[in-house]
């Protein structure tokens, strides 16, 4: 199983749909890639992977380029995906038990926000407004949590030096848990 982050790895794929907004001169604007997902080899659904755009380029273009797509896409596909903001910061019930998840996940989206904006990026995707649906992390002990935390970022920010992110190497307590009431939400 592996992640898919919006690298240009996954732009190699045949099968990946690749939109770019170009101007008259052909100088490009915005990139956004779609994966594809198959059942019994065939495309269900589309997936929402990787999206950028130069600084200067005019406002709304990546709503234009995501609509534009959808537009395109939706015939003949059960769902097409803006992708998933597992480190967002939604708010979601849960048992005492997830509460050291809770703290884990959330340090980690406090944590790398200004390095990759999971939150903007959320917020950006609900103008869409979209369909929610869960994601849902399994784990076996909860003495992995710190480990899975870890590996959440290393996942989103391979090679990034995280122990110079201010927070990141701070010790964390179940004490610092008390009353929140989100799997992956800001803590108070």
């Amino acid at each position: 199983m592996g992640f898919t982050l919006g690298s240009l790895d996954e732009l190699m794929v045949d099968e990946v749909l690749c939109c770019i907004a170009v101007d008259r001169k052909g100088f490009v604007f915005g990139v956004t890639s779609w994966l594809p997902v198959f059942r019994d080899g065939r495309v269900i659904s589309w997936t929402l992977d990787f999206m950028r755009r130069r600084s200067d380029a005019f406002p709304g273009l990546m709503e234009f380029m995501i609509a534009s797509a959808v537009h395109e896409l939706r015939q003949g596909v059960e769902v097409i995906s803006l992708s998933g903001s597992p480190l967002a910061g939604e708010t979601e019930e849960f048992s005492s038990g997830e509460a050291g998840l809770a703290g884990i996940l959330d340090l980690v989206g406090r944590t790398l926000e200004p390095v990759y904006g999971f939150r903007s990026l959320a917020r950006f995707k609900s103008r869409f407004q979209p369909e929610y649906r869960t994601l849902y992390m399994y784990y076996q002990d909860s003495l992995e949590i710190p480990a899975i935390g870890a590996a959440l970022s290393r996942a989103y920010l391979p090679g990034y030096p995280f122990a110079k992110l201010p927070g990141f190497s701070a010790p964390w307590s179940p004490e610092k848990e008390k009353g929140s009431r989100s799997l992956c939400g800001t803590l108070p």
